[in-house]
């Protein structure tokens, strides 16, 4: 933490916790991170594909 080091046991029972509870958020974000970045290539590739579809059509304006 901030620079330091420190032994599992020198936490105690609650600073063990803590730091399971953020290997958890962490582990979290990633994968949420992950799922953005599948959503966001198909947002991307649907957007194409319409770009595309719609060069055959003529707009209303």
């Amino acid at each position: 933490m901030d620079g330091k080091e420190y032994t599992l046991e020198s936490l105690g029972q609650q600073g063990r916790e803590q730091l399971q509870n953020l290997r958890v958020t962490d582990q979290e974000l990633q994968r949420l991170q992950d799922q953005l970045a599948i959503t966001q290539t198909a947002r991307n590739t649907y957007a194409r594909i319409l770009a595309e579809v719609t060069q055959s059509v003529t707009p209303v304006k």
